[in-house]
């Protein structure tokens, strides 16, 4: 009788245990990656008053044609339908588009495209 105690004891103090391991397991690795969403589109207060110098989505792949190369789009200029044309703004002279590709990892930018 006792033996069939205490294996019921040892089963609720081990059940207790895991779950409580699985709980600080939770805690310490968060609740896991999330899904990418899409990029922001003019929520900012400062650049909603210069939409010619939002940028909306970078895209980088490897070239279909070429595949020792990465081809590189980048947009700017947000909620510009098809239907809003042919008005649509234009590329700012006084803005200073960049974007910087490290190659190697080391988080310092190898190229900048002006």
């Amino acid at each position: 009788m006792k033996t069939a105690i205490r294996s019921k004891r040892s089963i609720g103090v081990t059940a207790l245990a895991l779950l409580a391991g699985a709980i600080a397991m939770l805690l310490v690795a968060g609740p896991g990656p999330q899904a990418a969403k899409a990029s922001s589109h003019r929520e900012a207060p400062l650049i909603a008053t210069d939409p010619t110098a939002d940028n909306t989505d970078l895209y980088a792949f490897v070239s279909p044609d070429r595949p020792d190369t990465v081809t590189v789009v980048a947009n700017y200029i947000p909620f510009e339908e098809p239907a809003g044309g042919p008005n649509f703004f234009n590329f700012d002279p006084s803005a200073l588009y960049t974007i910087h590709i490290d190659n190697n990892g080391d988080g310092r930018d190898d190229v900048a495209y002006n």
